[in-house]
């Protein structure tokens, strides 16, 4: 039985929007396109990555040229509606990263926070939660 999210749609077509957020970032580190992941983040996001914590400064500023994304796969997505204007997606992916000299390769638990601005979903908080076993 599909969720009904009045105006803002079904949670398939919320899935789908957001799904396609998440693969439009992760085409913005590998084609190396700081203006693109600008675009989608919010003023107050943040990042939890294998590196650190960083602001949405430091990784536009600072991490974003020293990070090289090698390969990005998600798979089992899943949304989550946390309020009238707020969503959560999770699911699993696959990445191949590196800051500087330091590689980490491995598959791990995503969690993706959006708001709602105007009409645009803009990612707030993104977090790897732990690598799966």
């Amino acid at each position: 039985m599909m969720e009904s999210l009045s105006e803002y749609g079904t949670t398939d077509q919320l899935l789908k929007i957001l799904l396609a957020s998440e693969h439009a970032r992760a085409d913005a580190w590998l084609r190396r396109d700081c203006r693109a992941l600008d675009a989608l983040l919010a003023p107050d996001y943040y990042e939890i990555n294998p590196f650190g914590r960083f602001s949405r400064d430091d990784i536009l500023t600072r991490i974003f040229n020293l990070c090289t994304l090698h390969s990005f796969s998600i798979n089992e997505p899943h949304v989550k509606r946390a309020g009238k204007d707020s969503a959560v997606i999770t699911y699993q992916c696959t990445e191949d990263i590196s800051m500087g000299k330091v590689r980490k390769t491995g598959t791990f638990a995503v969690e993706a926070h959006y708001s709602l601005k105007g009409n645009l979903w803009k990612l707030t908080h993104w977090q790897i939660i732990s690598p799966l076993q």
